[in-house]
């Protein structure tokens, strides 16, 4: 059975590929516990295992879901009654009453002996090698808890030192004799883990010694090392034992061998293809039968976690889960440890008051029970603390994931404790931090780790108990002051950490011990000398905390006061070093500190800030690659400064001598890929204030950038001292820095240089506004304006930067603004440069490419060297160039003309030689020009827009303006750097400002017209509208989305798309950047920008279209298309006053969804879209009453198409915002999904399909504000009508308005009801009812209604399309009889004709079609006689048996889709056979287009359902399947409606399956191994071949082999080979051919038929039969699936053997007309003892309940063929038990094609099955609710067997196009278990997070 609905939520808890899946996952869960309260057990079941996953995020998940669940379940409080009659609370004893009653295992605080535990203690690693407790594979899980508690105190250590057992010992193996010797591979087989136990029991003692005594050691071993093997394969699959699946299938036990157990039929592993053909065969025959009743529900299996106390209620519910949680607490492997330790927090949390209580004792009696079970826990969790080694060091720090959590279980377990046991525990975590009475040989750091974790939490969750008692206060602090001085890194982290949340409690408690807690911080800051040690972060934060509080403060400055030592001058001094630490955290730390300290008032406190603290901030934002830290720097730089700029002369003094080294680093030019420009690296100081050595290669060698600025320390290697250093300063520690000063670009990247230097120019600014006025001028002016002229472009380029942010923030002129004005005027409006220094790299490699192209002149051309001209060697911007230096220039000179010059002279002979030559070579330096150009043009771009920036910003606009502007806007069009494109937006949007405010109205229209153009410039947002002008039909987004075209040149039209992209956005954000300066007043100031989007929108949009809009010579339209791009580019950016005029526009937009213009459409569809998504109620009010009432126009397709598309885009551009809208949306979509329009359809299904998954989640959110009465009437009614769609259980009845002829079973009302739903809405669907639930019936009563019901309202109104219209159903050939006797049985006033038979019997009826009521035909005449069909309209067409139309190619499949028709309808026991596709190919009949094309439905669903379905298949595919599935089901589930027989028909008797073995004869075997040995290589050959051929071939092979199963007289005609060698040989025996000696299925056959009661002697001649004699008691179907079979065994078994037997039969040769009348007969007459069938023509519609047995003599590929086969019998009026009996030659590939038929009814069973009747038993809420197919890798699962690990399983040995697979393709790296990384630790274990856990 496939997976269950909870199943698939509990797998999504492991497969979910997000935390958000994950989590919503658990969250469901937890909800399925609230409103189910009785399923605690079941969903705790489920969920623990997955505690024990090896994914860290599937624990934390099921966690998470673990929590959610205990949540909801109701607290057990057993004394409730007596505390309610007491009346008041009951205080907690605390006088000698409270001895714990604690029993014999459980451990005490008080007598927890810690030194046995440190020293004999088992530690727990992080495996210890011993995944696999090999003894307890074999025992249940109470025996085997039993087990592991006992040897739990030895592992604790407290029974003495602990020993480990050899794992596999001599005698584990002389126990097993069954195994095979070493050089055999090992049988696959096929006992489960209970039998092989039980077997290796029985053994003699005699057996026993044999193996040992013969095997020599190494044999020993190398049998311990397999038993190893085997019982790791074994225990891999061994999880807690849960309720196995439960399933609806009992095993009935043959009395011959009472233990069968029912196999899989996939035990062979080795799939490929030859394999069909061998004989060997593994594994038993699978003799157990498979009863198939419907017994009612389940008994439910009782959980393990359940004990008998538990399960009368009279005890705590989960004592028995925390009973194995606490065992695996020590579990050797740390995932196991940690899961458990999530788990029991989870409970403890919640449910930890009613631990150990019963219901039996009194309330004193459970208080002292409960104390002693937390008491234990609490004992267990501190042995943790001591035993647990496991840390796993992720980026900065080492995290111990087990302790952290252990000590998050201690915390839930704390608040439940009385004060005494609080205390206990302090004392235990007391003595591991300290460890000065534990006699242990040395300090053990991950104890004391442990107990620091264990006191952080009881810290925070008791501190009620500090406030109370001052011991306890004094120890925490005590173990904080001892941890933040401890050697070990982790320890000194969790001790700051320990007392951040107590900080304030502290600060107020304990004011003395003030000063010395303070001085141990900054003591344990400055020896932090390892620039890796991870605790910087906690102690910097512990400082700031600290110096939060006033009275910290106080102390500091008073300490200040008395010891200069302690003052604050020298204490913030030592944070520097961690200025430029490696951990970002830290340098955020730091920075966060010093931000404290100097908002301290009192000068005194800010002593500190001087001109090192400026220089060596300033620094930071010069080498910072993290943003946050370097915003974080400019922001402590700015308050630096704001302190010393009180007296601005003070600020010069301390600022003076760093300010040349500052200016020279941030106007340092930045280098180009490969040729970095080194900073100077003197020029920066260490926080000690030395200068850093230079970047030099001498130093070089000794460290990897020589210096760091890190504090004084030891060297980590070699003591030697660095001569060149001050005195022992810093050593060669990593320097962060090192490729930031080094320049290298290509390691840091250009973008993050340019980042870190605009800062550090903002930084500068800053300086030079706060310098004295006076001397300004002369300081700044000789350092700034130099640079405006250097050489280098990023020199010049900073420079402007900084001199546009000092203008920014100096608000009066000067006479230094004036002189910076003049420098910069020539940057923008001279020419530039003919090159600058930082780019010399390009041009030296422009002039090599020169020098090679005139060097093939001179060698491969023999031109003379006196003809070429010379080159010069140096190029322009290297130092030494002069004025004839190598510059651009020369090289396209020799390029152009000097190339054809040269060209010109060569003789035609040296032509042909050097032509090809010459080319390359010339192609080459056309390519490095080019290079060039672009990147010399980049940057004067640049340096323009940024020198035009700084003008504007000084407000010194020239009288003309152009060269000003032109510098912005190229900027801004195709600057690519995202941060200067921005900053020439915003230049932009000043000098608009300016313009404005000076009435130059010209100049600002030209700029807001010509950013109005470039914005739409990027066709995929805004498109082009004379190219699309002439399409008038059709849905532009549908080719937009389509558009995949070869372009001619598809890197330059990658350039060309990519660089109107860079233009939008820089336009866009121009644009965005004015309307948030001009506010309400845009359009005032700018009417330009109004006109640009009103005018046009008007113009086009009043009343019809402009004649001439279509003129390629007009631009109206594409001005049109312009301004509604631009009103969505802008509309998110406006004022909210200027929304009435966006909302004026709207209405014009929604006239535009309806013109004639696809492009037009698209365009405002788009708008409407995106206005709709800012202005959202009155939007959608103007979607629901303008835009949506035209999409049922049947009139005119424009309108559809305009509105279908705007609700497509809607969904786009609101996503889940749109949820609230959804019922407005949803039915006018639904009513396109059949619209006569291919687009309208496609589009309309594929937002159907989106808002059809919403609709769940839609009924709870809030009304959204303002929606009017009428708009929240209409949906309800909406509402109604989709609940009914989604639930078919909540269809309104439908009266049958005409006399039916039958009383229909509640069911088959229910589905009346559903075809007369979707008949009012004229949707259409498929009954996919179970065979034999009477779908005829169902089908015949809505055509008989609905006719009945047009011809009423016919008679009434004489409206057209209520005339009378006959329907068609088409029907196999062999059904028509049947359908014809079911409407004269059930609704006889119907007129139909039934349309078969040969050519001329139809000519009579081809008159009456149109008269008749009903039209029965075939498939096969339906293909033929299209053209007699397809003229006619049609009332209803169905398709019985509709799944026959699954293949789209084939001819009968595109008739019936020609036919037009008002209600379409498939009915289908089957709806998918083989493949998902054939879905596609029904609803391609039904709803066009709603499942997209074939391609993308293959893509989308097909593709990943199948690849999941693999058992390789890797997680992420089998999610990508399992949603996959879910899509499909929630598309196509309101469409579907399916019962099983089981659900509904409980009178069904029960259809019993078992298998009926036989052998090969001699014969068969002989020719068997002769078509093997000859074949065998073909076959293998052509298995790997994919073409059409060798699939033939061996599908020939395959039908070679069935028949010979069958009998070798089917395979031995005259034409075989060996036809006359095989002849004689039997003629020598006497025998022949056709003898059943050698076809045992013949005689097996016989066997059965004797069995069941048929052909047993008849009455002798002239005797009158006995009642029993004329009529057997079992009546046989009997199928094979060659006509040729049915012959043999009607001569052979019946006319041979039993001669009594009567039978008829029914093949293909009977005739359509007569079949019905074959079957009526054996219905009726009891004496017929067996129908002969073959499959294809008895397995479809036919009603066969006469008989009550079916023999399968043959099988199908297909299993459904055989079930609908069998089903035949099984069905509505059988009234006996059915037995199937299939008969199977064991070993040959009959065995292979039953389980092939498993792996395809799995895939038919998830997509279609009963839990899928409709979404709404589906539990709609769920949208998570993921359709998991049986049961994949990851899901625990008892009965998998040990698997080849290369094999492929049989069930998947097909792919999706059904062809076999090949081997052993995937999964390397499946199997290595996740990498994680530290946001989930973080997230994990975060103190604020878990206390608001307790707290909820």
């Amino acid at each position: 059975m496939s997976a269950t609905r909870l199943d698939r939520l509990v797998v999504l808890l492991d497969t979910g590929s997000t935390q958000l899946i994950r989590n919503t996952a658990a969250q469901q869960l937890a909800d399925v516990q609230k409103n189910h309260p009785d399923e605690l057990f079941n969903l705790l079941t489920r969920v623990v295992p997955f505690l024990r996953s090896s994914s860290w995020d599937t624990r934390t998940a099921a966690a998470k879901a673990l929590g959610g669940i205990v949540e909801h379940a109701p607290k057990f409080d057993p004394n409730e009654e007596d505390v309610k009659n007491e009346n008041g609370d009951v205080k907690k004893e605390e006088n000698g009453s409270s001895i714990p009653l604690a029993s014999e295992d459980q451990l005490q605080l008080a007598t927890l002996d810690v030194e046995a535990i440190l020293t004999n203690g088992k530690e727990l690693l992080g495996s210890a090698g011993r995944q696999y407790d090999f003894k307890l594979a074999g025992m249940d899980p109470a025996q085997r808890l039993a087990h592991q508690k006992k040897t739990l105190t030895n592992r604790l250590g407290l029974g003495g030192e602990y020993m480990e057992d050899e794992l596999v010992t001599e005698t584990d193996i002389a126990v097993r004799p069954n195994l095979p010797p070493p050089a055999m591979p090992t049988a696959d087989s096929s006992m489960s883990r209970a039998n092989s136990v039980s077997e290796s029991a029985v053994v003699s003692p005699s057996d026993q010694q044999t193996p040992s005594e013969a095997m020599s050691k190494r044999q020993l071993n190398m049998l311990k090392r397999r038993r190893k093997e085997e019982l790791k394969r074994d225990n891999k699959k061994f999880k807690y034992d849960l309720t196995s699946m439960r399933r609806e299938s009992t095993t009935v036990p043959t009395p011959a061998d009472s233990d069968t157990i029912i196999k899989d039929e996939n035990g062979e592993t080795n799939a490929s293809v030859p394999d069909y053909f061998s004989l060997e065969r593994k594994g038993g025959d699978d003799d157990a039968k498979v009863v198939s009743e419907f017994k009612g529900a389940p008994v439910v299996e009782k959980s393990a976690f359940q004990t008998e106390v538990e399960e009368t209620g009279n005890g705590w519910p989960f004592e028995r889960l925390c009973e194995f949680l606490t065992v695996d607490l020590f579990d050797p492997a740390w995932e196991i440890r940690h899961g458990a330790a999530m788990g029991l927090r989870e409970i403890v949390r919640v449910h930890g008051a009613g631990a150990g209580r019963l219901l039996t004792k009194t309330k004193s009696e459970n208080d002292r029970l409960n104390q002693a079970w937390l008491d234990d826990l609490a004992c267990r969790i501190c042995c943790v603390f001591m035993l647990d080694r496991f840390a796993d060091y992720v980026s900065d720090n080492a995290i111990a994931p087990i302790r952290e959590t252990a000590g998050q279980t201690l915390g839930a377990l704390l608040q439940y404790l009385p004060a005494s046991s609080v205390h206990a525990v302090n004392r235990i975590l007391y003595r591991l931090v300290m460890q000065k009475d534990l006699k242990v040989n040395k300090r053990i750091w991950h104890a004391c780790h442990g107990g620091m974790i264990g006191m952080r939490y009881l810290v925070a969750v008791r501190n009620d108990l500090l406030l109370q008692d001052n011991l306890l206060m004094d120890g925490v602090l005590e173990c904080v002051i001892k941890g933040l001085g401890d050697n070990d890194d982790d320890v000194r982290a969790v001790s700051a950490a320990t007392l951040i949340p107590v900080a304030k409690e502290f600060v107020n408690m304990r004011h003395s011990a003030l000063n010395h807690l303070i001085s141990v911080v900054w003591e344990c800051l400055s020896n932090l000398s390892d620039d890796l040690s991870a605790s910087t972060g906690s102690v910097m934060d512990l400082l700031a905390k600290l110096c939060g509080f006033p009275e910290v403060l106080d102390a500091m400055k008073k300490n200040a006061a008395e010891n200069p030592e302690q003052s604050f001058a020298e204490l913030v001094p030592r944070l520097y070093p961690f200025l430029r630490h490696t951990i970002s955290t830290v340098r955020s730390a730091v920075l966060r500190a010093l931000l404290t300290f100097v908002n301290i008032e009192g000068d005194d406190a800010k002593s500190w800030v001087d001109g090192r603290a400026l220089r060596l901030v300033f620094q930071n934002l010069l080498v910072e690659r993290n943003e946050t830290v370097l915003k974080l720097s400019l922001q402590v730089w700015y308050a630096l400064v704001d302190v010393l700029a009180a007296s601005p002369e003070r600020f010069a003094t301390e600022f003076e001598p760093h300010l040349a080294p500052l200016v020279t680093l941030t106007f340092h030019p930045i280098g180009v890929s490969r040729h970095p420009i080194p900073m100077d690296a003197t020029l920066f100081i260490r926080p000690s204030g030395y200068s850093y050595a230079p970047l030099s290669s001498a130093t070089r060698k000794s460290s990897p950038v020589n210096g760091s600025s890190e504090p004084a320390r030891k060297r980590r290697r070699s003591d030697k001292k660095d001569k060149d250093m001050p005195p022992p300063t810093s050593s060669s520690a990593h320097n962060v820095d090192g490729h930031m000063m080094q320049g290298d670009v290509d390691l840091v990247g250009a973008d993050i240089m340019i980042r870190s230097r605009t800062h550090a120019a903002q930084a500068l600014a800053k300086a030079c506004q706060v310098w004295p006025a006076a001397t300004r001028h002369d300081t700044f002016s000789s350092k700034v304006l130099p640079s405006l002229k250097s050489g280098f472009s990023t020199t010049q380029l900073f420079t402007a930067i900084f001199i546009e942010e000092y203008a920014k923030i100096c608000p009066l002129k000067d006479d230094l603004t004036t002189s910076f004005t003049e420098s910069l005027r020539p940057l923008v409006e001279e020419d530039r440069p003919s090159w600058y220094s930082d780019l010399t790299s390009y041009l030296q490699i422009v002039r090599a490419q020169c020098q090679s192209l005139l060097n093939t002149f001179r060698e491969k051309a023999h031109v003379p060297s006196t003809k070429l001209p010379i080159i010069a060697v140096v190029v322009q911007g290297e130092p030494e160039a002069g004025k004839n230096a190598f510059s651009l220039a020369d090289g396209e000179r020799i390029a152009v003309q000097d190339f054809e010059r040269l060209r010109k002279t060569l003789s035609p002979a040296q032509r042909v030689t050097a032509t090809e030559m010459l080319s390359s070579a010339k192609a080459d330096v056309d390519s490095v020009i080019s290079e060039a150009t672009l990147v010399k043009k980049q940057r004067d771009v640049r340096i323009k827009s940024a020198a035009a920036a700084a003008i504007v910003a000084l407000k010194e606009i020239p009288k003309k303006p152009q060269a000003t502007i032109k510098g912005l806007m190229d900027s801004v069009k195709d600057e690519e750097n995202f941060e200067l494109q921005k900053r020439s937006a915003a230049a932009i949007a000043s000098l608009v400002d300016q313009l404005v405010a000076s009435g130059r109205m010209k100049v600002v229209d030209k700029v807001v017209g010509n950013l109005v153009k470039f914005c739409c410039m990027e066709t995929g947002e805004t498109p082009e509208f004379h190219p699309n002008a002439d399409r008038e039909s059709g849905i532009l987004s549908l080719q937009k989305d389509e558009d995949i075209q070869d372009r001619p040149d598809a890197a330059k039209y990658e350039r060309e798309v990519r660089q109107a992209r860079i233009t939008r956005r820089g336009t866009k954000d121009a644009l965005e950047q004015l309307c948030f300066q001009f506010g309400s007043d845009l359009f005032g100031k700018v009417p330009m920008l109004r006109t640009l989007i009103e005018e046009p929108i008007r113009h086009c949009f009043s009343g019809e279209l402009p004649a001439n809009i279509t003129d390629p010579e007009q631009n109206i339209g594409q001005e049109v298309v312009d301004a509604m791009s631009t009103l969505r580019a802008l509309v998110a950016s406006f004022h909210v006053d200027l929304h009435p005029f966006v909302l004026d526009l709207m209405g014009f937009v929604a006239r535009a969804l309806q013109t004639r213009l696809a492009v037009l459409r698209y365009t405002a569809a788009k708008c409407f879209a995106s206005i709709c998504s800012v202005i959202t109620v009155k939007g959608f009010t103007m979607l629901v009453e303008r835009v949506l009432p035209p999409i049922s126009n049947p009139t005119d397709v424009h309108c559809r198409q305009g509105a279908i598309e705007c609700i497509y885009h809607l969904i786009q551009v609101m996503e889940d915002r749109i949820l609230p809208y959804v019922i407005f949306l949803l039915v006018p979509v639904l009513g396109r999904m059949s619209d006569s329009d291919n687009g309208v359809r496609l589009i309309a299904t594929t937002a159907f399909a989106t808002l059809v998954k919403l609709v769940p989640l839609e009924a709870g959110i809030p009304d959204p504000p303002g929606l009017s009465e009428e708009l929240l009437k209409g949906r309800e009614k909406e509402r109604k009508f989709i609940a009914q769609m989604l639930d078919p259980k909540k269809v309104e009845s439908f009266e049958i308005p005409v006399a039916i002829k039958a009383d229909l079973r509640s069911y088959q009302q229910d589905g009346v009801n559903w075809l007369a739903f979707l008949n009012r809405y004229h949707l259409h669907g498929v009954l996919c009812d179970d065979m034999g639930l009477g779908k005829t019936l169902q089908t015949i009563c809505i055509v008989a209604s609905d006719h009945h019901m047009r011809a009423e309202e016919f008679a009434k109104t004489q409206a057209p399309d209520q005339r009378k219209m006959p329907s068609l159903i088409v029907c196999p050939p062999t059904l028509s009889g049947h359908w014809q006797q079911e409407i004269r049985t059930y609704a006889p006033f119907l007129n139909a004709v039934a349309y078969v038979g040969p050519p001329s019997e139809r000519n009579k009826h081809r008159t009456k079609l149109a008269e008749a009521d009903i039209v029965i035909t075939s498939y096969d005449i339906c293909r033929n006689d299209v053209e007699v069909f397809a003229p006619h309209n049609w009332n209803y067409c169905v398709l019985d048996e509709g799944h026959l139309i699954k293949n789209p190619k084939a001819k009968v499949t595109q008739a019936v889709k020609r036919l037009a028709s008002n209600h379409r309808l498939i009915l289908s026991g089957t709806p998918i056979q083989n493949n998902v596709l054939e879905l596609w190919s029904l609803f391609d009949f039904l709803m066009p287009g709603f499942l997209g094309t074939e391609k993308m439905f293959q893509d989308r669903f097909a593709k990943p359902i199948a690849a999941s379905r693999f058992s390789k298949s890797s997680s992420k595919e089998q999610e990508a399947g399992a949603l996959a599935i879910e899509a499909l089901h929630k598309q196509v589930l309101p469409f579907l409606l399916r019962r099983l027989k089981e659900e509904v028909l409980d009178d069904l008797p029960p259809k019993i399956l078992q298998n009926y073995y036989c052998d090969l004869s001699d014969l068969q075997k002989k020719l068997f191994e002769d078509f093997t040995r000859k074949e065998a290589k073909t076959i293998a050959e052509k298995a790997g071949s994919a073409d059409k051929e060798a699939k033939q071939h061996i599908f020939q092979a395959l039908q070679y082999m069935r028949k010979l199963c069958n009998s070798p007289a089917l395979v031995m005609k005259e034409s075989h080979k060996q036809y006359a060698t095989i002849q004689a040989q039997l003629a020598r025996q006497n025998s022949s051919l056709t003898d059943p000696v050698h076809a045992p299925k013949l005689t097996a056959l016989r066997d059965l038929l004797v069995d069941c009661g048929i052909g047993v002697d008849s009455a002798a001649a002239g005797e009158v039969p006995s009642a029993d004699q004329a009529v057997s008691q079992h009546r046989a179907l009997i199928f094979c699936q060659m006509k040729e079979m049915l012959d043999m065994v009607e001569s052979t078994v019946f006319k041979r053997m039993l001669p009594s037997v009567t039978f008829s039969r029914l093949d293909g040769s009977v005739e359509a007309s007569k079949r019905q009348d074959i079957v009526n007969r054996f219905n009726s007459d009891p004496s017929i003892d067996c129908l002969l069938l073959t499959t294809s023509v008895g397995g479809l519609g036919l009603n066969l309940t006469g008989a009550d047995t079916v023999i399968f003599v043959e099988h199908d590929w297909n299993p459904q063929k055989d079930l609908q086969a069998m089903d035949r019998a099984h069905r509505i009026g059988q009234k006996k038990v059915v037995n199937v009996y299939r008969l199977i030659t064991r070993g040959t590939l009959e065995e292979k094609i039953l389980s092939l038929q498993r792996f395809k009814i799995d895939v038919a069973s998830t997509v279609v099955n009963q839990q899928n009747a409709g979404l709404g038993s589906m539990q709609t809420d769920q949208i998570l609710d993921l359709f998991n197919m049986g049961d994949t890798e990851g899901a625990p699962s008892l009965e998998d067997k040990p698997r080849d690990p290369n094999a492929i399983d049989e069930a998947d040995a097909v792919d999706a196009e059904g062809n076999v697979r090949e081997k052993g393709k995937k999964g390397i790296l499946d199997e290595l278990s996740e990498l994680w990384d530290e946001k989930q630790y973080e997230e994990e274990f975060n103190l604020d997070g878990f206390l608001s856990t307790m707290k909820a």
